[in-house]
């Protein structure tokens, strides 16, 4: 299994030689470490690139932020510099550390240390592999190169899942996104943790930042549904629905300006969601709301449209349902209407306020917007939208004046809905 750097991308093999630069003329030895190198040795794609060093961390990132023109952001609490450039790869740059894990789910305190300290700290064997990018030495101390092969996903140490047990997480997207089975011992310690309660001493943002991650993946419902078991600290008992979570993943595929969260949250929770499950999350009140409205409504939503007699009836449903909420009506059977709605969301009037003469005020905007449906739909034509727009100012400038349900031209409109 031999390493194929000319396999990067264009934009990674550049930043890899421009890393090389830099080091050789600082006397710096970085090393390519974890997942790009284990990717590497599978030949699969590389996004983003992590380096670390014993010494000069800090003067490779800024000479590297300086040489390509872009950014540099420390944090000093683990180490570590990010470098971001136009038209390159992120770049992580950290010194070699070890850690140590005060309480079990608490974050590890981190120092400098060698190599080989940095390399068993970490989660997995095959993430555990580096490899010395000015002498193309490769460094595998826990036999990861061997894992590789047998595409097995083993822990380094028997404590390894109580000290951090968001690599439950990790280990599970892992085997299913490559494919590879946790050995028997790692197996075994894991449902241990899980038996014994370990993900309930890490915090809910934690957990949420790995559940976000997952629905990241190539293979999002297949990795929610081995996760099944370890999502009852977030959410409850619940069974995940596979059927959903492909749903789910069909959409945020076909339009990327979804909220993919949002679309996977509402499967995992369809049918019984409310604030309570969104602790951790980070959703603002308006995602929250989305997601509960997908997975409590849609249904309601579903057969209030196939009631409908009028499209104004269907505009006025579907005007309260979020972009997601109206993605997932039209992939379970509502298309022509949804379809329909975001032709009348683009539809334009060329009538401004200022065409009416009547008082200035928030009358006149629903006015506008009454006379763009009824134009749309058709209950009257172009030409009658100046006049139609004006006396529906004045309807609901005077609400007196339209209590008799008259909405337009010789009062035939109202009657038409």
């Amino acid at each position: 299994m031999p390493i194929h750097l000319d396999a990067l991308a264009s934009p990674q093999r550049r930043a890899l030689d421009v890393v090389r630069e830099v080091a050789r003329e600082k006397n710096l030895r970085p090393y390519l470490v974890g997942g790009p190198v284990r990717d590497l040795l599978l030949g699969r794609t590389v996004i983003d690139l992590d380096f670390t060093l014993e010494e000069g961390s800090s003067t490779l990132a800024r000479s590297l932020a300086k040489r390509l023109n872009g950014r540099v952001r420390s944090y000093p609490q683990f180490l570590t510099y990010k470098v971001t450039a136009p038209e390159f790869p992120k770049i992580d740059i950290a010194s070699a550390r070890s850690e140590k894990y005060r309480a079990p789910g608490a974050l590890p305190s981190v120092s400098e240390g060698r190599l080989q300290d940095d390399l068993m700290r970490r989660d997995f064997s095959i993430n555990a592999i580096a490899l010395d990018v000015i002498s193309d030495q490769l460094h595998d101390p826990t036999d990861g190169k061997r894992d590789l092969e047998n595409k097995t996903i083993r822990v380094l140490h028997d404590d390894s899942f109580i000290d951090d047990p968001t690599r439950i997480y990790r280990a599970i997207r892992l085997a299913t996104r490559l494919g590879f089975a946790l050995d028997p011992r790692s197996r075994e310690l894991m449902q241990k943790a899980i038996a014994s309660g370990a993900l309930r001493t890490v915090s809910k943002e934690r957990l949420w930042r790995e559940l976000f991650l997952a629905f990241e993946e190539e293979s999002a419902p297949a990795v929610m549904e081995a996760l099944n078991n370890v999502l009852e600290v977030l959410f409850g008992p619940r069974q995940i629905d596979r059927s959903r979570l492909e749903l789910a993943q069909q959409i945020a595929k076909s339009d990327t300006s979804l909220d993919r969260e949002v679309l996977f949250t509402s499967a995992i929770l369809r049918g019984n969601a409310s604030p309570v499950d969104f602790e951790g999350s980070g959703f603002s009140q308006r995602r929250a709301r989305n997601v509960m409205q997908i997975a409590n409504e849609v249904a309601r939503y579903f057969d209030a449209l196939s009631e409908a007699t009028t499209e104004r009836q269907r505009f006025r449903l579907l005007k309260h349902a979020s972009p997601e909420l109206q993605a997932v009506l039209a992939a379970i059977g509502r298309s022509e209407h949804v379809t329909r709605f975001q032709e009348y969301r683009n539809f334009r009037l060329p009538l401004r306020g200022s065409d009416l003469d009547v008082p200035v005020g928030p009358h006149i905007a629903k006015a506008i917007e009454r006379t763009r449906e009824a134009v749309f739909v058709g209950e009257i034509t172009p030409e009658e939208a100046q006049a139609f727009a004006q006396r529906m100012a004045i309807k609901y400038l005077n609400p007196q004046e339209g209590k008799d349900g008259k909405d337009g031209k010789d009062g035939q409109a109202g009657k038409r809905d």
